[in-house]
């Protein structure tokens, strides 16, 4: 089952979120992003947070039409988009879209960072998008679709990523050992519709950035 997360960060454009969302998935709205919801007549499944920074009347309004939600103590050990990690598993995903994970707040930009690393380690295929990037991480040797001319960036998420081999791109690498967010591997090229990464170790973030 697929999750949908909309949480409080900045808000995707209406034409991004129903580009990806179906009928079928679980839609989560987490505090703030439960306005970005309600602006644009969506129905969420569950929302959940604080709510420390969603509109009331739109809490109110979720809550009247029997949207079932669940609320925390601002003083808790998780943030609220963690919390709503946590739900959707839960409620059995095992794939989720996180939009609203980025924005000015880099502190919480870098925690949703971490929720991408917890689900790789979970086995849940996690993937932030905003308008501007779509980001997920890999551990394996993955062959990554795309587009002639399309951009991609891969930087190293765990100290030291082995022996990395990058075919069918631009700007191809064999051999290398990447550091840490070493900047080696940011700004590539599709030059086909696949490019094929293999790697002995580590974590490999990968963004589609777009201006």
């Amino acid at each position: 089952m697929r999750a949908v997360i909309v949480s409080g960060g900045e808000p995707p454009s209406k034409s991004l979120l129903l580009s990806y969302l179906t009928k079928d998935d679980f839609l989560i709205g987490v505090d703030k992003g439960c306005n970005c919801l309600y602006d644009y007549n969506l129905k969420p499944n569950l929302i959940l947070g604080d709510f420390d920074s969603a509109n009331e009347e739109v809490i109110k309004a979720f809550t009247e039409d029997g949207i079932e939600m669940l609320k925390f103590n601002p003083e808790k050990d998780y943030t609220d988009s963690d919390l709503g990690y946590i739900k959707a598993k839960e409620h059995g995903a095992n794939e989720i879209l996180f939009f609203g994970a980025t924005g000015s707040r880099v502190d919480h930009s870098l925690g949703n960072i971490g929720i991408l690393l917890k689900s790789l380690s979970e086995g849940i295929k996690l993937e932030i998008i905003d308008d501007h990037n779509r980001i997920f991480l890999i551990n394996e040797e993955t062959t990554i679709k795309g587009t002639y001319g399309e951009i991609i960036s891969f930087h190293a998420l765990s100290d030291v990523v082995k022996n990395i081999c990058i075919k069918g791109a631009k700007y191809e690498l064999s051999g290398y050992d990447m550091k840490l967010l070493e900047p080696r591997a940011i700004c590539n090229e599709f030059i086909d519709s696949d490019i094929r990464i293999a790697f002995d170790s580590g974590i490999i973030m990968v963004i589609f950035p777009e201006d």
